[in-house]
């Protein structure tokens, strides 16, 4: 037996739209990008120096992707790891294309799951805006359940 999934049925209704908030709630501002002709070992180092563990890469104002922190330790791991020093980040470079700033969590987390990574660039009329990961999502859930009822408020006063 076969089971489907009708991914239409998965958007948040109209009702639930507070709960799945927009994108531009959740993601972070501060990207840090690369190009794609940079060395690997460039990439290692900036993901280091600024915390970060996705790195958008443009080619001019182009982006054309996402590279992944574990992609480029798989790499610089190998045997001697020469591969860091003359690979460049866009042969690693992981196809992404941004979601628009008008999309929702649940457009994020989808998205993640059919890409199967843990980031999601986001876009305002084809210009990068922000990035939204898996840690963000898990942020936003959890803020969301931890939030009071209405009547919990009123009696904290």
């Amino acid at each position: 037996m076969t089971v489907t999934t009708d991914r239409r049925r998965l958007a948040a209704t109209p009702e639930t739209a507070d709960e799945d908030p927009l994108l531009t709630h959740l993601m972070t501002t501060r990207v840090v990008a690369i190009t794609a002709d940079a060395p690997c070992s460039t990439a290692l180092y900036l993901m280091a120096a600024t915390g970060v563990r996705h790195l958008p890469v443009l080619d001019g104002n182009r982006c054309c992707g996402v590279v992944f922190e574990i992609d480029l330790a798989h790499f610089a791991s190998g045997a001697g790891s020469p591969l860091c020093t003359t690979l460049r980040v866009g042969n690693l470079t992981r196809p992404a294309a941004p979601l628009p700033v008008t999309a929702r969590r649940s457009d994020a987390a989808r998205r993640m799951q059919d890409e199967h990574g843990d980031a999601v660039l986001v876009s305002d009329q084809g210009r990068l805006v922000g990035i939204v990961t898996a840690t963000d999502l898990v942020r936003s859930l959890a803020a969301a359940g931890s939030e009071p009822a209405d009547e919990d408020r009123e009696e904290g006063g």
